[in-house]
């Protein structure tokens, strides 16, 4: 008798949660609102604001439902593909995606298409002969970096010594634009006198442009592969009175008012917006079973004293 009630008790809490389990799924179904997960590299920058703007934009115009992840800093990899899986564990109807590392990113991204989730990426495609996602939405990061640093080059009208300040290691979206930007000083008759990791922080990259200093005073030119590096750069160049060219990159608001205020040289401003905007427009589609292109060019300007102006007038 002990042993039956054991039994309809234990069958009772299995029912019970089963029930809970399903009057979750029943309330996310009888919002009407189509779930889109939204995992960047991180929240708390600026840039990544921006992108998540956009998103907002979107799924206000499209009546969707928003899941916003990200890590507090863009070197968290580890805790960002948690985000993702705890994402899908939600089942959502598509993942907007941008990937710290790519090579860390295969499984989850392969987890999202086998459960018939569509994976738009955006800012950061994954690694060369992946090829299962929808489509990346982003930059042409290598055509940035050249158009950034040729900007510099026909400013300075002579060679002389660069230094390049990537991102994180092994993220190609900041190392493809340090590449772009590397092989335009070289072919100019540059000397590249660093190269090195600035982790998309402006204080990590106040660092790396403070021991760089002390051992190259005669700089002419900077290319930091972020607006928040730049402004690092800047700061640490400033404190030892070395007049350099220094560019970033994304067109952030700080980076606009710094180069009206005759701080940085310029950027080769992103669309964050339009990432953000594009990504959940296109999640909605591939949710619905449209045939979408598998890349889109959400373009690049860059910005100087001449027009970041208008540029900060468009974003305020």
């Amino acid at each position: 008798m002990k042993k039956t009630m054991m039994i309809l008790l234990a069958l009772v809490l299995i029912a019970s949660q089963t029930a809970l389990f399903a009057q979750g799924q029943n309330e996310t179904a009888d919002s009407g609102k189509m779930k889109v997960a939204v995992v960047l590299k991180t929240l708390s920058s600026e840039y990544w604001q921006r992108v998540v703007n956009g998103a907002e934009e979107a799924a206000a115009k499209y009546d969707v439902e928003l899941i916003k992840l990200g890590p507090p800093t863009e070197d968290a990899v580890e805790q960002q593909i948690n985000m993702v899986q705890d994402a899908l564990t939600a089942n959502p109807a598509a993942l907007v995606f941008s990937p710290s590392q790519p090579p860390t990113a295969v499984n989850v991204v392969n987890r999202a298409k086998n459960q018939g989730i569509p994976v738009i990426l955006v800012d950061t495609p994954m690694a060369d002969g992946f090829e299962n996602y929808d489509t990346f939405i982003g930059t042409e990061n290598y055509v940035a970096g050249q158009m950034g640093a040729k900007a510099m080059v026909d400013a300075l009208g002579r060679a002389g010594k660069a230094v390049v300040i990537e991102g994180a290691p092994g993220n190609p979206t900041t190392t493809q634009r340090a590449d772009g930007a590397e092989d335009v000083f070289k072919e100019a008759g540059f000397e590249i006198v660093a190269r090195q990791p600035g982790y998309s922080d402006r204080e990590r990259a106040y660092t790396v442009m403070q021991n760089i200093l002390q051992g190259n005073a005669d700089i002419d030119a900077v290319f930091c592969s972020n607006d928040e590096m730049a402004l690092g750069a800047l700061r640490a160049l400033q404190q030892v009175g070395i007049d350099a060219l220094v560019l970033g990159t994304d067109g952030n608001k700080s980076a606009l008012e710094s180069i009206l205020e005759g701080g940085l040289f310029g950027t080769a401003a992103q669309k964050p917006e339009a990432m953000g905007y594009l990504g959940v427009e296109y999640a909605i589609k591939a949710a619905n079973g449209e045939t979408i292109e598998k890349r889109i060019d959400s373009g690049v300007d860059i910005i100087t004293i001449e027009n970041a102006q208008a540029a900060l007038d468009a974003l305020q």
